[in-house]
Parts: C-alpha cells; sequence; structure tokens
C-alpha cells in the first residue's frame, strides 16, 4: 500500500481521477487528487496561480504523508511533479509522467519545440493548438474536445469530462524549471507513453524521454486521457511502481 498524489492536467482539476482512483483504492493505495490553484473547483486569483503556488501547493501534501510517496502527473501536471521532487526529494518514492511534460531544468513548456527539434525525433502529429482568453492570462479548452481529449470516451465519461472543462492560468506555463541532480536528479523516473496521443504526440513524448531519460519507459496503446480510457494497464502501472519503490 502506498500514498499516491495524483497531479492533473490541463483545463481539469482533481476530477479527471475520478476514473481511475476506485481501482488504486481497491490495490489498497490512498490517493491524493488536489485541484491546482485556480483550476477544478479552486478559485485562487489568476495572478497567484504561479508554478512556485502550484508546487508549493502539492509540495505540502507530499510532506504529510507518514511514507515518501509515488507522485503521478499527468499531462501538464508535469511539470509540478517534477518541482515538487526537487523541493521534497526524501519524501517522493518515483515520479511517475503519464505522458506527461518532462522538461529539462531551465527549461519551460515554451521550450518544448525546441528540445523536439533538438533531439531530431520525427513528429507523428501536431500538438493541441493554443487558444487564448483576450487578457492573455488563461489558455482555452479545444474547441473541439471530443477530437484532442475524449478519443475512446464513452457517452457518458464525454459529458462528464465536458461539463467539466475548465480554462487554464498560464502563468505556470511560461515558468522555467529549476531543477538539480543533487534533488531531482536522485528520484527514480518513470515515463508512460501513448502512442495514439492527439493533445501530446508520440514524438514530442519522444524527444522529452530523449532528453530526461527516465529509468524507465512503458508504452500503453491509447490516446492522451488514458487515465479515463485504459484505467486497468494504468492501474496496474501504478500499483507496480508502488510496489517496487514504496514498499
Amino acid at each position: 500500500m502506498a500514498d499516491m498524489v495524483l497531479v492533473h492536467g490541463m483545463f481539469q482539476g482533481g476530477w479527471s481521477w475520478d476514473r481511475l482512483t476506485p481501482a488504486l483504492t481497491a490495490a489498497g493505495h490512498r490517493t491524493h487528487t488536489p485541484d491546482l490553484a485556480g483550476c477544478g473547483s479552486d478559485t485562487t486569483p489568476v495572478m497567484e496561480c504561479t508554478l512556485e503556488r502550484w508546487t508549493s501547493d502539492v509540495a505540502q501534501i507530499v510532506a504529510a504523508q507518514p511514507e515518501p510517496v509515488v507522485l503521478v502527473g499527468h499531462s501538464r501536471g508535469g511539470l509540478i511533479v517534477s518541482q515538487v521532487a526537487e523541493r521534497v526529494p526524501d519524501k517522493v518514492a518515483a515520479i511517475v509522467y503519464l505522458t506527461a511534460l518532462m522538461l529539462p531544468d531551465g527549461a519551460s513548456t515554451m521550450d518544448l519545440p525546441q528540445i523536439i527539434a533538438d533531439e531530431g525525433v520525427a513528429m507523428d502529429g501536431e500538438m493541441l493548438p493554443p487558444r487564448f482568453s483576450e487578457d492573455g492570462l488563461f489558455m482555452l479548452p479545444p474547441l473541439d474536445p471530443d477530437e484532442h481529449l475524449h478519443h475512446g470516451y464513452s457517452d457518458e465519461d464525454r459529458a462528464w469530462s465536458t461539463a467539466r472543462l475548465g480554462k487554464e492560468p498560464v502563468l505556470a506555463m511560461a515558468t522555467p524549471l529549476s531543477l538539480s541532480a543533487e534533488r531531482y536528479g536522485r528520484v527514480p523516473k518513470v515515463y508512460v507513453e501513448t502512442s495514439r496521443d492527439r493533445t501530446l504526440p508520440l514524438g514530442a513524448q519522444r524527444a522529452m524521454i530523449a532528453r530526461g531519460k527516465p529509468d524507465e519507459v512503458t508504452t500503453v496503446d491509447a490516446d492522451h486521457m488514458l487515465i479515463v480510457t485504459h484505467v486497468p494497464q494504468v492501474a496496474a502501472i501504478l500499483n507496480d511502481v508502488a510496489q517496487r519503490y514504496a514498499s
């Protein structure tokens, strides 16, 4: 049994894990699924929704657990889990990146295209095209969430997700990560790549894998929202990580 702290992706909140957490609980794990500031049901003012705030809030949850946790980031959540591991490395048994941003020290999300180019990885599709609010402080959900987020969803899951998607504070996206080999570098890392991803294409994932060199890479034949569409596979991966790193 392990504590798992699950950090959600863009346009979502802690609710995005609702289809997965029952399987983890059934396996004996305790799950923590916070809303990041300004996301989900959290109403923090947008100018306070920084990478530092997100890191601090999640690090407090991690530090409060009795034993080192399995720290899981989905999509944009990868930014936060990396920075949290830097903040409290002794409280993180392992990081799992679920088709997530795994960027190096000094890089922000804005640097991903250059990382892809530098690694020479062939792209098999385009990344999610950004849409911004008029004031530029939020990224807006895709006009067609079924195309980019809901591929493989049941009608029930599509309605559940569509009703909850929200705008994304952008300040954290432009903030470079600050990571060190001595702290972040010593935490075991597992990357779970998705072979049919329409939001973060496999080529982009593999460029980050080539740059970040995680300890393990697992492939799931899924689209971006594998935490909804491939619950048994994801639960099995996380359970295996917990047994090997957090027991």
